[in-house]
């Protein structure tokens, strides 16, 4: 019977190797149904891998070596001569039609599909794929800022008015961008559609500015004459603020807050004022200010409470919702551009492959897609399927069920605790229970044994995760006022399932060991100024190792993990103005960019002389770049030499004469073999850049490819995109890895260190994403409604969507330290800074805090609770907790 295995395979746990096991399995039942089986990836690496490992396991076969999938094998039916026999037959078939090999990652399966679905989409012949959506954006935003629209420009003048009135900069080029980059986001793809054509109407624009302000402009007007007519009651009668109690900070503090619209929610004291009479006075005063207040001010002070609890929750929707007025409209006009965009250059975007190949299979069956392909897949194999899209995920569903319905299974695998990748469209949620329930046919495995590291590393990440997932829970869970509370309960149950297959088991490897680095934030200079925790964190990281160092551990053996670039460029640049001499090099692949070598700034400077010799400035550059490079030398002669450029004196005796000798010759040639003779011409010894020269030769030869060879066409790309291509780390230098935790994921490494383990666990207040509403939209235009993330949504109709987002980003958060702590096979180091609260949950810091060194409450020590924990050492800058 056929079957959709689903299996929850947690880190380390071997999926590829079930993978590819399972593909063997269905590839040998004749020699070409590898032909039939589509093998779904996310990486261009992992489809290599898996590739790889086929070939690797089917050669193993097809010479009779004995294996572990050999003895599956024949457990299911074959004799060793026929599995020896049928994996040549497949392992040659393979090899001499290896086009025919579907495993792929799934953005090129969809580019594949939606290519037969060109003409429908009405896409024009031959469209590309324009993967820099943040270059395409930024020319599109240029493009705002220079056409002639008179009803734009005034709408980006009321933008940038409606910026400066809070206090913010006028410049708004970078909003917008913020703004834009939510347009490419998979919740806002559905609606993008319907959005573009309502926004094509210019005459409906000024409708949601009115549907906005108009009912914030009639819930105020009304609060405030409530105020006003209150204050004319005290002048009246000839009564002060001062006659009251409290004076301006009781009761009639409130009416003086409305009369001049600085607040709508009743304080505390009005509140009880409402009900208490006795509470607006003293009591030597009853005789002078009962009547007033009987009759005259507390009817008043009734009715504004009773306006706001009638209609302050529509109140404060419609002022969030009013917050995006004009960038709405800007996001209108950024929508227009970059339609344009895509037409001007005939492109689309990769954001919209998957969302325009749904729009086209929304009426199609499943054979009609096989049709258009040219395919007929009976097995589907996905990995890391906690990373798919909705899109994705309903673009994909036709073809499984079809698949099933002819009696085919298929093979899906994934982990719900290493979905980081939110942000870019994938959703957890199908993994963790949405393909169980909505497949009758599906089956779900749990691999549970941790191959990868060993006992103590294993057993700690048991304890911990367990511990902090509930944690988590249950502080997001006493943190909500919002009803009914039953509407989240079943988010936050799902929550608790995604880690509960969290405790694994251990492969017998015994060893192991976590330090837990718990550091003071009450430290001094000899200034006497506080030294940030993030000080001793990197000194912490340095010490460390100079310890692996000096036990003589290899480089490549040894990561260290950070969230971003510019902590990544706080340890490499603090470990070379450390070290100047020691085997260790700490290098970052995204610290730097390719254009920040020295070796590339050479030729570049030189493809620019070639393609201008006029100008004066690169030929300076050009000269300073190749002494510095060749000679290491900046200070000696160094404006004597400049001073030759500026001065129009020859520059020919300052850069080798190969050079000149085939300058003529060099102009004339395309890119690719000219960067290669330059190289020649101008490094006397390029074994010294080997690694870096070979890349941008890559990098060249890739352009060559897909674009006109000529150098000047080379340097606009080379200005547009090639400038930022991220410098690789050499494979040949004994360099230690700093990488960020999205780029570790699917890596292991023997000795892991996490040296700034302090990244919020919720979006900083000034960096909340843009939440779409389809539920409370200002205007019947528009299908949808931007709202900013943040806490004042709590008290409006969206704070469904706030507590949701929440919890989303919380466990976002959570997996980020999950993926982390799980990419060490013997050694981690996490450095941490020691909460000042004990009762916050802000950061992943205080969730260590929380979940490993308090229980209940209590001062309790994790040790007293694991036997793993073996030791407690203290010193001047931290607690250092040890395990295993």
């Amino acid at each position: 019977m056929a079957e959709l295995h689903i299996y929850r395979a947690a880190a380390g746990a071997g999926k590829t190797h079930i993978l590819v096991t399972r593909y063997i399995q269905w590839a040998l039942r004749y020699p070409d149904a590898f032909k039939n089986i589509l093998a779904v990836t996310f990486t261009n690496r992992a489809t290599q891998e898996m590739k790889q490992r086929i070939l690797a396991y089917l050669y193993s076969l097809s010479i009779g070596e004995a294996t572990v999938l050999q003895e599956t094998l024949c457990q299911e039916g074959w004799t060793s001569a026929q599995l020896q026999l049928r994996s040549k037959e497949v392992l040659s078939m393979m090899v001499h039609h290896y086009g025919d090999c579907a495993v792929t990652t799934i953005d090129r399966f969809f580019y594949r599909m939606i290519q037969s679905f060109a003409k429908v989409l009405g896409l024009q012949h031959h469209f590309s794929v324009e993967m820099d959506e943040r270059l395409a954006l930024k020319e599109t935003i240029e493009e705002l800022f220079t056409v002639d629209d008179p009803f734009l420009q005034q709408w980006m003048v009321d933008f940038a008015l409606t910026k400066l009135l809070v206090g913010k900069s006028w410049n708004i080029k970078s909003n917008i961008q913020e703004l834009g980059k939510s347009l490419f986001n998979e919740s806002f793809k559905l609606h993008e559609k319907a959005l573009l054509m309502a926004f094509q109407q210019q005459e409906t624009w000024p409708h949601f500015v009115l549907a906005t302000q108009t009912s914030v402009h009639s819930f105020e007007q009304s609060m405030q004459k409530i105020g006003q007519a209150a204050l004319t009651i005290l002048h009246q009668e000839g009564l002060a603020p001062t006659d009251f109690a409290y004076g301006t900070k009781g009761v009639i503090g409130y009416f003086l807050r409305l009369a001049s619209k600085k607040g709508f929610t009743p304080t505390k004291r009005a509140v009880i004022a409402k009900d208490h009479l006795t509470s607006w006075y003293s009591e030597k005063k009853h005789n002078a200010l009962a009547r007033v207040v009987e009759q005259l001010l507390h009817p008043l002070l009734v009715k504004a409470i009773d306006l706001y609890a009638k209609e302050g929750l529509d109140y404060r929707t419609a002022l969030v919702a009013a917050r995006f007025s004009y960038a709405f409209g800007i996001i209108g006009a950024l929508l227009i551009g970059l339609e344009r965009y895509r037409s001007k250059n005939n492109v689309c975007f990769i954001s919209d492959i998957s969302a325009l190949l749904y729009q086209a299979i929304q009426e199609s069956d499943a054979s009609f897609l096989y049709e258009k392909t040219g395919h007929s897949f009976h097995h589907f194999l996905i990995d890391e399927f906690q990373d798919l899209s909705l899109f994705q995920w309903m673009n994909i569903k036709p073809l499984l069920r079809n698949s099933l319905a002819q009696g085919y299974s298929s093979l899906l695998v994934g982990d719900v605790k290493q979905a980081i990748y939110r942000w870019r469209g994938s959703n957890w949620k199908l993994l963790n229970h949405q393909v169980e329930a909505a497949f009758k046919e599906s089956t779900l495995h749990y691999l549970t044994t941790n191959r990868r590291s060993q006992e103590a590393i294993v057993l700690f990440n048991n304890y911990f995760f367990k511990m902090a997932a509930n944690r988590l829970v249950d502080y997001l869970e006493s943190r909500s006022n919002f009803h009914p509370i039953d509407a989240l309960s079943y988010e936050w149950e799902q929550m608790r399932r995604a880690y509960g297959d969290v405790v694994q088991e251990t492969n017998g490897q015994k060893g192991g060991h976590v330090g837990l680095y718990l550091l003071r934030s009450d430290q001094m200079d000899t200034a006497g100024h506080p030294i940030h925790w993030k000080v001793h964190a990197q000194k912490n990281c340095m010490d460390l190792l100079e310890q692996l160092e000096k036990e003589n551990i290899p480089a490549n053996d040894i990561v260290i993990l950070v969230r971003n670039n510019s902590e990544a460029a706080l340890l490499t640049n603090g470990w070379q103005t450390r070290h100047t001499t020691g085997r260790y090099a700490v290098r970052s692949d995204h610290a730097y960019a390719l254009w920040s070598h020295i070796a590339i700034k050479v030729l570049i400077h030189s493809l620019y002389y070639l393609n201008d010799e006029d100008d004066l400035i690169n030929k300076a550059a050009w000269v300073q770049a190749y002494w510095h490079c060749i000679h290491q030398d900046l200070a000696i002669g160094h404006h004597d030499r400049l001073y030759r450029v500026v001065d129009g004196t020859s520059i020919e005796n300052l850069l080798p004469e190969p050079f000149w000798v085939q300058k003529d010759f060099l102009k004339n040639l395309s890119v690719y073999p000219c960067v290669a003779l330059l190289i020649t011409c101008l490094f006397k010894n390029s074994s010294d850049f080997d690694d870096v020269l070979y890349f941008f030769q890559s990098v060249v030869l890739n352009f060559s490819l897909t674009e006109s060879a000529s150098i000047a066409d080379f340097l606009v790309w080379w200005e547009k995109r090639g400038h930022a291509i991220p410098l690789p780390t050499s494979h040949r230098e004994n360099v230690v890895k700093v990488m960020t935790i999205h780029q570790s994921k699917g890596l292991a490494f023997k000795i892991v260190m996490i040296p700034f383990c302090n990244w919020t666990l919720d979006h900083l207040p000034q960096n909340g994403p843009i939440l779409w509403s389809v539920d409370q939209q200002p205007s019947a235009h528009f299908p949808i409604w931007p709202i900013s993330y943040g806490v004042d949504l709590k008290e409006t109709h969206y704070a469904k969507a706030y507590y949701l987002e929440q919890m989303q980003i919380h466990l976002d958060n959570l997996n980020l330290l999950y993926v982390a702590f799980t990419r060490a096979a013997e050694r981690l180091y996490v450095m941490a800074p020691l909460p000042a609260q004990t009762e916050a949950m802000d950061s992943v810091a205080d969730l260590i805090y929380q979940s490993l060194l308090v229980q209940d409450r209590t001062n309790q020590l994790f040790k007293d609770a694991c036997p793993l924990a073996v030791g407690v050492q203290e010193t001047v800058a931290a607690t250092i907790f040890c395990f295993g």
